[in-house]
């Protein structure tokens, strides 16, 4: 907290992330159809202290779904740099189906959470949630 008592010259500042242009704290919501590959792009995001950064992207499994929609199982590849490629499998995972007869819905949601962190002291990170509405291809 170093930002509450010392010049902002002297104080550490949480990185600003953007994702594909998109600023600000609110989840970004980018539709995908299964078996197309997506990019999301972090390379705008910047620290205001002028650190290095370091990313890291992952699947968070756990995010709920509702309205009729499955848990989709996403593939994401280069999780520790500022672009990953995202390819939606399935609009459901095999543990969201209940018995060996359900059929996954058409549409799933997939919750991408990526966390930037710089090297400052200490270092500090900012997080920025992407919903992923994914869809079964036609």
């Amino acid at each position: 907290m170093d930002w509450t008592i010392k010049p902002f010259a002297e104080a550490n500042h949480n990185p600003v992330v953007v994702v594909n242009g998109e600023s600000g704290t609110s989840p970004i919501f980018v539709e995908i159809v299964v078996g197309q590959p997506v990019v999301l792009d972090a390379s705008q995001s910047h620290d205001p202290d002028g650190q290095a950064l370091r990313y890291s992207w992952f699947h968070y499994g756990e995010a709920g779904a509702g309205d009729g929609r499955g848990y989709a199982a996403v593939n994401i590849r280069d999780t520790e740099s500022p672009k990953v490629t995202i390819t939606a499998n399935a609009t459901c995972r095999p543990m969201w189906i209940q018995t060996a007869t359900a059929q996954c819905p058409a549409r799933g949601v997939a919750h991408i959470i990526l966390s930037v962190t710089d090297n400052g002291s200490p270092s500090l990170t900012s997080y920025r949630r992407i919903v992923l509405e994914v869809r079964a291809a036609r």
